[in-house]
């Protein structure tokens, strides 16, 4: 294994997760939203304001790190 291959398997990790991170608690959210209930749970939730806007933030973080890792892969040729 190169250089190369290591920088791959590193920022596209990076990115991997951030995206994993936004799609999954987006799709939750939208879940939440449709059924008043959040995956893994079969009884309606009310939750605080605090835990919606932590999601919500968690979502964003993870749009960055794959924005991120996107940008680094196609800025060191990998992609």
């Amino acid at each position: 294994m190169g250089e190369t291959s290591w920088a791959f398997l590193i920022v596209g990790s990076f990115g991997a997760a951030g995206a994993a991170m936004a799609v999954g608690t987006l799709a939750a959210l939208i879940r939440y939203h449709r059924t008043g209930t959040f995956p893994g749970s079969t009884e309606v939730a009310d939750p605080s304001s605090g835990k919606l806007i932590g999601l919500w933030i968690r979502v964003g973080v993870g749009v960055v790190l794959t924005a991120i890792g996107v940008i680094a892969l196609d800025r060191a040729g990998l992609w």
